[in-house]
């Protein structure tokens, strides 16, 4: 489906009475735009001095003698030098206080302080101004910080060396030198209507004139969690409104507030009444601690919804994988870690996808295409590592991560995907295989996609993944083979199938299309097969009888099951054809112009075109693919036409799919001996997993 067209807006900044300022800035001590007479300042101040605001000074003079002492309140110097130098309040824990420790910062303490600070209150020496005596000072006192609300006051005067409001916005926090933070800038009212207007492409990605030879990423600032809430209403159906970054954890952005640090600001003594809003961490920081990593997972939530399930409908592969990311500590368990990472290789592949498609840069496209590739291998590496133990490879985390891998080589065009399914295969058949995997699977819960849910969601995956790939190599499934008892039920929790949402196919088809596969495997690689089967396939007669019995029963196939969704109709429907198709090219051997053959391909392209206006696509490649290399004349245009709506939910399988499509063109405009889609893929070592 498109991706959806966020509306551009400029960076707009609330005032802020408490400015957050980067290190590598450098402020002035007194700027030079703001005019402020000697006399305003006593003769005794030192530079180094607490920060303070600026404000208006009082149009009436008061008598000093009507002035009290009245305690001053400045922010506490005893925290560590890490959130010193960020400018952020320190609990003061040592060694490592809590700030640190959730932004993952090396926190550090100054030689000789002690393990729990003493209060020291000290008395700064008098200074008069305006007649006006000085405050103590609390900054050596833990009982005092800028949270606390003193007593009212009136207008007070900066000290020399002190910053002063210059309504600069908050920067992003010494993250600035990633070159793939793509910082927010201060605009005015003429440039504002320039930048509503920022160009996307096709699919609504944004075009980053800025930094066109990297990933775009979120910025760390206020405003890029107030657009999060949009994502819900950003696809044109509102059946997309489960997917998306609402399932990351979520903080509240300064606008969010319902009074507004502009509000607070009004008056001079507004500032003593509020506590400084400090600029939001983001909640997934500890989990995604890069820029990169953080837009990349953003993005996987809000296609995943459109790339990887049949129709609209709660996800439960989004589900199952961040119930794994979310439910510890980084880096702790290899297996979560592989799966990780690889969701941030499928994500990166979509975008690699969408900037080629968007002519934006081809470099830049390449280069996600590169880090996706880099994600993979690291979350193989991880895979391994996991996986080296028995506990690692019984974990349902790292047949998810497979699945993940699995995924990012369809994506990025259906190829090296037969050792990343073969180690899929592997970690179910050490877990006793499908029966036992999932009889021994605990802690479901309601609702939830957990315990056996989990497993059967993650192990269906497999399943159908493996059938495609044997479609395509004309080989027998083995995990859907003829004792698939598990695929019904395996214990009293085991009520759930994902398959029709997945796949866009009832799991009774699924069946039957594995049958198909098995009995063309039989002919095409009899090699493979057992000795009865063997002597079977010898008997050409019986191979005919057995295609013939089992063409007429997908003739004759219906869903039994009701208030089934429309793809899933359209999804059996379409591969019934499909089957059929297979069974009589490449078991009765009957040529592409057969009167039965261009009726069964005509009825797929009418089918996934309804499906695709629908947005509604995904898991129908395979089909155009055998339908589409049956036809000639002006019903190719068709194919296209469809493929180029494939795109629009797809990737790069959608190149190597059209590319085998127009080879076989090719070849029936020549008469080739050879003109199917078999023997192209075989003639250019073709060897995809495409859906």
């Amino acid at each position: 489906m498109d991706v959806p067209h966020h509306v551009s807006r400029p960076y707009e900044s609330p005032p802020q009475p408490y400015p957050l300022m980067a290190d590598s800035l450098h402020y002035p001590a007194t700027p030079t735009h703001h005019y402020v007479p000697n006399a305003y300042y006593a003769s005794q101040m030192h530079a180094g001095a607490a920060h303070m605001h600026v404000v208006a000074p009082s149009t009436v003079r008061q008598d000093p003698a009507s002035q009290r002492k009245r305690p001053k309140y400045t922010r506490s110097k005893t925290g560590c030098l890490t959130c010193r130098a960020k400018k952020i309040k320190c609990d003061e824990t040592k060694p490592t206080c809590v700030r640190c420790s959730h932004g993952q910062r090396e926190c550090t303490w100054p030689e000789g302080v002690p393990t729990r600070k003493k209060p020291t209150p000290r008395r700064e020496p008098p200074s008069p101004i305006d007649g006006m005596e000085t405050r103590p000072s609390t900054a050596g006192s833990s009982g005092v910080s800028e949270a606390a609300t003193p007593p009212t006051r009136g207008p007070t005067p900066p000290r020399r060396g002190e910053p002063v409001e210059m309504g600069i916005p908050p920067m992003v926090s010494r993250r600035h030198s990633d070159p793939h933070v793509n910082l927010p800038i201060a605009v005015n009212d003429n440039r504002r209507s320039a930048m509503n207007s920022v160009p996307t492409s096709s699919h609504g990605y944004p075009m980053h004139h800025n930094n066109t030879h990297a990933l775009p990423a979120i910025p760390e600032i206020a405003a890029s969690y107030t657009n999060q809430h949009q994502y819900l209403h950003s696809y044109p159906s509102h059946h997309y409104s489960q997917s998306h970054s609402s399932h990351l954890p979520r903080i509240t952005a300064h606008h969010d507030v319902p009074h507004s640090r502009g509000t607070e600001s009004s008056s001079p003594d507004s500032q003593w009444s509020s506590p400084q809003l400090l600029t939001p961490v983001d909640p997934i920081e500890p989990y995604f601690p890069t820029p990169q990593e953080r837009n990349l997972i953003r993005h996987y939530c809000d296609n995943a919804l459109s790339i990887i399930m049949a129709y609209p409908s709660e996800n439960p592969v989004l589900a199952a994988n961040f119930q794994f990311l979310f439910d510890g500590v980084r880096g702790t368990d290899s297996a979560v870690e592989s799966l990780r990472l690889a969701l941030l290789g499928v994500a990166a592949v979509h975008q690699s996808f969408l900037l080629s498609r968007s002519g934006v840069s081809s470099l830049a496209a390449d280069e996600a295409l590169h880090v996706a590739d880099t994600f993979r291998a690291k979350s193989l590496h991880q895979l391994t590592s996991a996986c080296a133990t028995p506990e690692g490879a019984h974990n349902d985390a790292a047949l998810a991560a497979t699945v993940a891998i699995a995924l990012i080589d369809i994506f990025s065009g259906g190829r090296h995907w037969a050792k990343s399914l073969d180690f899929a295969k592997s970690l179910v058949k050490s877990r006793g295989g499908p029966g036992l995997l999932l009889a021994r699977s605990r802690g479901h819960k309601a609702n939830s996609v957990t315990g056996v849910s989990r497993a059967r969601l993650l192990l269906e995956i497999v399943a159908v993944y493996e059938l495609f790939g044997c479609l395509a190599q004309g080989k027998a499934p083995s995990l859907l083979n003829i004792d698939c008892w598990w695929l019904t039920k395996t214990n009293a929790h085991d009520n759930v199938s994902y398959i029709d949402k997945v796949f866009g196919m009832s799991r009774e088809f699924i069946l039957v299309l594995a049958e198909v596969a098995t009995l063309v495997a039989r002919v095409l690689c009899p090699s493979t097969s057992t000795i009865t089967e063997l002597s079977e396939s010898r008997d050409h007669d019986a191979q005919t009888r057995e295609a013939e019995k089992l063409y007429r029963s997908l003739e004759n196939w219906r869903t039994v099951a009701s208030n089934v969704h429309e793809r899933v109709l359209a999804g059996n429907c379409v591969y019934r054809h499909a089957a059929q198709i297979l069974l009589l090219r490449d078991v009765l051997k009957a040529p592409p112009s057969d009167a039965l053959v261009q009726e069964h391909a005509n009825t797929i392209l009418t089918l996934c075109m309804d499906c695709c206006q629908s947005r509604m696509g995904v898991d129908l490649t395979w089909p155009v693919i055998i339908a589409g290399t049956q036809l000639y004349g002006t019903d190719r245009s068709r194919v296209l036409a469809i493929f180029e709506l494939f795109r629009t939910q797809c990737c790069y399988e959608i190149e190597t799919s059209e590319l085998i499509v127009r080879q076989v063109w090719e070849r029936l405009d020549t008469n080739h001996p050879n003109a199917d889609w078999r023997s192209v893929m075989q003639d250019n070592k073709i060897d995809v997993l495409i859906l």
